[in-house]
């Protein structure tokens, strides 16, 4: 089978990228220009500053935030470039600035037509960002993999500052909200990564990409939470350099099915029985993507969601409790608390449910709402039980009252000779110790019940909430 070229996994790649940029609503904000650089592969260093988290919903997992990213790298062509299409706008040689240096400048107001400065201009100022164009100067091209939305109405602002001892500086900031994967497994004592994907970029481009600063708040001052539920912890760039080969084959043996035999042009190959090596389509060898992402790291505020939703549940079952102190015969009593209980606790659930995010597997606090329904529905069934036993030692102690009043009456006055109904009374008040013994019976098993699920639920709530 013909092995297929670089060039069909540049298609795939490309592909990737367009949708991604069409599923935002306005242009990307990172588009580059002038295809590769001038000197070879740049080492592009990186800074990433939080301007604000302003929304994670976890009901989608997706988040919103602005976030300010800074490139740099080393250009000694950048200055004449820059100088040479600004001279050509301001003289008029040039009709228009495709890329001006910043986003809130202005060209060519006024033109100079070969004054070498601007009036009002301080001397040294002539080719500020605020008044250059930067046409034909490398810059490199960027898109967000997981970007759910670019708001239409906000500018993304960002300013290219070129200095004379060979080096570029690219700022922009980046409004958007992206789509991530969620753990919530621990909640609501969880933590989340929220990443924000980079495309991949040609090694012959960018030799990778370097993090440098970084910051979780920026511009905005304040006390005070940034954003509702959450807390920010840190902010890292994380760079990735890997083979193409390898990514494809990640997400097609992970996630769906090689090429089937007679694809003239197949993305991977199939694995035939003859092959005793899986083969790829795109050869490893000098072929490498780089690319970085920015994962901020958060947990959830707990206290909010520990008051609010396990402290009431909490109480309701420390209710239930009383059910194993009160007296053993009160059925009625004791099956009416404990119902109640269990709806209440029923029609507190449906309130919180709405606050719970949606998993495909049980989270922290769904274990202790059934951990709780649990300590309070067992009072039920251990209710009927002690019940029972209460009412069978009341029918065998009954004899015995009765006995104990006989040997009351055989006992009046002084001289009675003991006579053979004396005798059985006496036998019969014999057997009372042993049948107080059968009365405590349904008092142990209460407050065997009582330690029981007061042992349970304490430390149940205590080996959830640490993970276990």
């Amino acid at each position: 089978m013909v092995m297929m070229t670089k060039k069909a996994c540049l298609v795939l790649l490309t592909l990737a990228l367009a949708m991604c940029q069409v599923r935002s609503q306005m242009k990307p904000p990172l588009g580059g220009q002038a295809g590769f650089p001038p000197n070879g592969p740049v080492t592009v260093h990186v800074s990433s500053l939080l301007e604000r988290l302003l929304a994670v919903d976890d009901q989608n997992y997706r988040f919103e935030c602005i976030l300010y990213v800074y490139f740099s790298w080393p250009d000694s062509t950048a200055w004449s470039r820059m100088k040479e299409s600004t001279d050509a706008f301001r003289n008029g040689s040039k009709e228009t600035c495709n890329r001006n240096c910043a986003s809130h400048g202005e060209v060519g107001i006024p033109r100079t037509y070969g004054i070498p400065s601007f009036p009002g201009v301080p001397k040294g100022l002539e080719y500020a960002p605020e008044i250059s164009c930067c046409d034909g100067v490398w810059l490199p091209s960027l898109t967000q993999l997981n970007v759910y939305e670019l708001p239409e109405g906000r500018l993304q602002p960002y300013e290219i500052r070129i200095s004379d001892s060979r080096s570029v500086a690219w700022w922009t900031a980046i409004h958007a909200t992206y789509f991530t994967p969620m753990n919530f497994q621990r909640f609501p004592l969880d933590e989340q990564k929220l990443v924000v994907q980079f495309s991949f970029t040609n090694p012959f481009m960018v030799k990778e990409f370097v993090p440098s600063t970084t910051a979780t708040r920026f511009l905005v001052r304040g006390e005070g939470d940034v954003v509702s539920g959450w807390a920010v912890d840190s902010i890292a760039v994380e760079p990735r350099n890997f083979s193409v080969r390898s990514e494809i084959a990640h997400w097609v043996d992970g996630y769906g099915e090689r090429a089937v035999e007679g694809d003239t042009y197949p993305l991977i190959l199939p694995d035939t029985a003859n092959q005793t090596i899986v083969q790829y389509a795109v050869p490893d060898e000098g072929f490498y993507a780089v690319s970085f992402n920015v994962v901020i790291h958060i947990h959830r505020l707990w206290r909010y969601y520990l008051l609010n939703i396990i402290v009431p549940i909490f109480l309701l079952v420390v209710l239930s409790m009383v059910c194993y102190i009160m007296p053993a015969t009160s059925l009625d009593a004791r099956l009416a608390l404990s119902i109640t209980l269990f709806l209440s606790l029923t029609a507190l659930q449906l309130v919180v449910n709405d606050q719970l995010p949606r998993s495909s597997y049980p989270t922290a606090i769904t274990k202790i709402v059934l951990v709780y329904y649990i300590s309070v529905a067992v009072a039920i069934p251990e209710t009927v039980v002690v019940y029972f036993l209460a009412n069978k030692a009341n029918r065998e102690q009954a004899p015995v009252v009765k006995g104990l009043e006989g040997i009351k009456q055989s006992t009046k006055g002084e001289g009675a000779e003991e006579s053979p109904e004396l005798q059985s009374n006496l036998s019969i008040a014999l057997k009372t110790l042993q049948r107080k013994k059968i009365e405590k019976i349904p008092f142990m098993i209460d407050m065997f019940s009582l330690l029981a699920v007061a042992v349970t639920v304490v430390l149940s709530t205590v080996l959830i909430l640490c993970g276990y």
